[in-house]
Formats: structure tokens, sequence, C-alpha cells
């Protein structure tokens, strides 16, 4: 096998895991117990995708809020990717709400 076509071993890209907290709960890939989706992500998927992804599961449908995500004190910028910020499984994201009703 080359370089090139090593994968999670499941056929797909690499993924990564993470929790993300909200101002309404965690989510996790149990909580909260009727999500639609969970935070799986392949490591190319970039960071605007799962501010969007986590408002669908907590409906912030607020527009007029700017949605930012952060590791520790790191605001993570929405066109990068998880893979260029190094995000391991299991790492705690928090979804800050600025302004709306959030």
């Amino acid at each position: 096998m080359s370089a090139e076509q090593v994968t999670d071993g499941h056929g797909g890209p690499p993924t990564v895991t993470v929790k993300i907290q909200t101002p309404r709960g965690l989510w996790s890939m149990d909580e909260p117990k009727d999500a639609k989706k969970r935070p799986k992500y392949p490591i190319s998927t970039k960071v605007e995708q799962v501010i969007a992804d986590v408002r669908s599961v907590f409906n912030f449908v607020e527009e007029d809020s700017k949605y930012t995500l952060y590791r520790d004190k790191e605001a993570l910028e929405p066109q990068r990717t998880l893979a260029s910020y190094h995000i391991k499984d299991g790492t705690l994201l928090v979804l800050s709400v600025q302004g709306g009703n959030a």
C-alpha cells in the first residue's frame, strides 16, 4: 500500500470525533440522545461545516448572530479545515454565540 492510500482503515478518509459545548448543551457521540447527526468528520471538513451542523442539532436559527468555534482560547477560522488545526479525537470545542437570542 502506498502512502497515498493510507486511510482510517474503513475505506474512507481519516476522520476525527469531537465534542462541542454550546449554550444549549453538549454535542457528542451520545448527546443529545435525539440528535440526527454526530460530530464525526473527515479531517478535511471545514470549520464552517461543523458550525452549521451544531447549529442544526441545537436549532440555532438566528442569522444575526456570530457563531465561532473555540479550542481553549483559540478561535477557529471558518474557512480552515479540522486537519489544519491538528484536531485530535475527543477534542472539546466550544461554540460561542455573539448577538441574537441564543
